[in-house]
């Protein structure tokens, strides 16, 4: 480590207000949280290091943990229908793609801040293990439950391989961290983009049906396993912590914290849920629930400012760090319209477009393919021009634009309906790069692992929440436009009024054939009348996305630029025998 870094670094901490000091040649004195090794240090690299098998193999690790996420997520929430239809039908079934949102949220907290201070390795190997376990539960489940259960386990895995971008961009050059994360990310296209195409063809093509998404998980998340467990050796626990031992760390961590964040936000989200679906909004079980949940976070905050006295879950001083919080809620929004997309964009070509399942898979990959196709292009502009915080405005007015056209889509508007989706997750992907890759720039590198969690966790509880709100506000929208369109149009082909019980039975699975006294004619014009009625109700989904948008309009408005600290340091290097390669032969690499 030069003395112009090292000037640096105690820089960084004499202004964010720790006690920094040298305390030796070998240890860098941080704060009271780590006494970190020079060794760990990304300086010094042994020759060859970029070209070895263990930093290639980590990078095939990370690809392979990233693809395994988009498995978990991505193909099932493309299947709900089928997926109730087989385990169901049962009311909890939203609760399939929420329970994972919810994972996410709960892990990305615990990882970011834990793999700071114990090492990553071993939260990237148990992660990746979770969701092998996750892709086994979905293949043998029997229930909707058991699949909830197993879509949890896929969140808390999904925290730590999302969390690839705390591990890349710690072990390259700052100045190359959009272009690493934007890379692993496209590991991924096949799913990302074209995810909803495959979970229709898997399904309709293959004796295991939509359960076949899940042993192929096992197989690639078993794969990262492997490669991690060979390959990443990130610098582990005694290279951080020269001042304790690991019991003595253990005893500082915050349980009490984990258990008002954990429990908070899986009350608050159930109350949404219910919401008007499950039990009518004033009743005590939705009361409660929201009411409770709220509370806990509140007190979650509380606790962490006031009362915890040892290494905080969400350490709050990042969010002194100037614009760090506004970047943090732009990156939120963003989620909030990707994650809730992948779940009711589906719907909305089911009920306005129709078509066969083959055709509603091709108009759903729009979500995924166009935000990765953001991705990339964020991450160039991330890379050459150095005003980032322009390049947030632009994407938050582009999503702010198009979301707010979707408003205006009629049942048979296909091309319209596509294209404004199109651009405003492509949006979504250019907010979401610039906001992983750039957003713990500014913060001290031990601080990488705790600010990528606090935004990964911020940002998949604000989605979690905003699918419940979009979902709550479709389901109960529904109840009201489809009797009120579809009635007339029933009884006024002719259908007996005796039959429209039966008949809003079969609405919720598309069959209808079974409805006494059906006809051609009769089907034909209730399908009108619910495309138009599922129109109108969708248009209230997208009101409440727009709100969304505003904010992440005014938070992209406060952010700062980042290009100042896009340089060629690197913060952390790896270690073991697969990094040293031909080190008597060349000299040191130069970073």
């Amino acid at each position: 480590m030069d003395l112009n870094k090292d000037a640096v670094h105690r820089q960084d901490d004499v202004e964010s207000g720790y006690d920094a000091k040298i305390r030796d040649d070998d240890v860098v004195i941080h704060n009271d949280t780590f006494a970190i090794k020079r060794e760990a240090l990304g300086t010094d690299l042994p020759p060859n290091y970029w070209r070895s098998p263990g930093f290639i193999g980590t990078v095939a690790a990370l690809c392979f943990g990233n693809i395994s996420n988009y498995l978990s997520f991505v193909l099932p929430a493309n299947s709900l229908a089928l997926i109730n239809e087989t385990l169901g039908p049962s009311n909890n079934i939203s609760w399939v793609s929420l329970a994972y949102t919810l994972g996410l949220a709960v892990g990305f907290l615990i990882v970011g801040r834990m793999s700071d201070i114990f090492g990553r390795r071993w939260f990237f190997i148990g992660g990746n293990f979770l969701a092998l376990l996750c892709g086994v539960m979905g293949a043998v489940a029997k229930d909707i439950n058991t699949l909830i259960g197993g879509n949890i386990l896929g969140g808390l895995a999904g925290a730590v391989q999302i969390s690839f971008t705390v591990a890349i961009s710690e072990l390259v050059p700052n100045k190359h961290r959009p272009l690493w994360v934007v890379g692993i990310f496209a590991s991924s296209f096949q799913f990302a983009a074209f995810g909803p195409v495959i979970a229709q063809a898997l399904v309709a093509n293959t004796v295991l049906g939509w359960r076949i998404n899940y042993y192929i998980n096992i197989t690639v998340a078993g794969m990262a396993v492997v490669l991690f467990v060979l390959f990443y050796h990130p610098p582990n626990f005694n290279l951080l912590h020269q001042n304790r031992s690991k019991m003595q760390q253990l005893k500082r961590q915050d349980g009490v914290g984990l258990v008002l964040f954990t429990g908070g936000l899986i009350l608050f989200i159930m109350g949404l849920s219910w919401g008007g679906t499950s039990y009518p909004w004033n009743s005590a079980h939705v009361v409660a629930t929201i009411v409770v949940g709220f509370l806990c976070l509140v007190a979650f905050v509380a606790y962490e400012a006031f009362v915890h006295r040892g290494d905080p879950l969400l350490p709050l001083h990042l969010f002194k760090t100037k614009g760090y919080l506004a970047m943090v809620l732009t990156a939120m929004v963003g989620s909030c319209v990707y994650y809730s997309m992948n779940i009711l964009w589906p719907s909305q070509i089911a009920y306005l477009f129709g078509g066969s399942p083959v055709h509603k898979g091709w108009l759903a990959c729009v979500v995924g393919g166009s935000c990765l196709v953001g991705q990339i292009v964020g991450a160039i502009l991330c890379q050459y021009i150095k005003q980032s915080r322009y390049i947030l405005i632009g994407g938050c007015v582009l999503l702010l634009s198009f979301s707010a056209a979707m408003v205006t889509i009629e049942p048979g508007q296909e091309a319209k309906g596509v294209g404004l989706m199109f651009m405003a997750c492509f949006s979504v992907g250019v907010v979401e790069i610039c906001s992983l890759a750039l957003a713990p720039l500014a913060l001290p590198s031990e601080d990488i692992g705790a600010a990528t969690g606090a935004l990964g966790s911020i940002r998949s509880g604000g989605a979690a929440v905003a699918t419940a709100i979009y979902v709550a506000i479709l389901n109960n929208k529904l109840k009201v436009y489809i009797p009120q369109y579809v009635t007339p149009a029933a009884t006024g082909a002719g259908l007996p009024e005796s039959s429209l019980p039966d008949l809003y039975s079969a609405l919720t699975t598309g069959v209808l054939t079974a409805v006494p006294g059906i006809t051609p004619a009769i089907e034909a014009a209730v399908g009108a009348a619910n495309a138009i009625a599922a129109a109108q109700a969708f248009r209230y989904v997208w009101y409440a996305v727009i709100a969304f948008c505003c904010l992440a309009l005014g938070a992209a408005c406060l952010t700062v630029n980042y290009g100042e600290h896009l340089t060629d340091t690197v913060e952390r290097k790896l270690h073991g025998k697969t990094v040293h390669v031909g080190a008597n032969h060349e000299p040191p690499e130069k970073v």
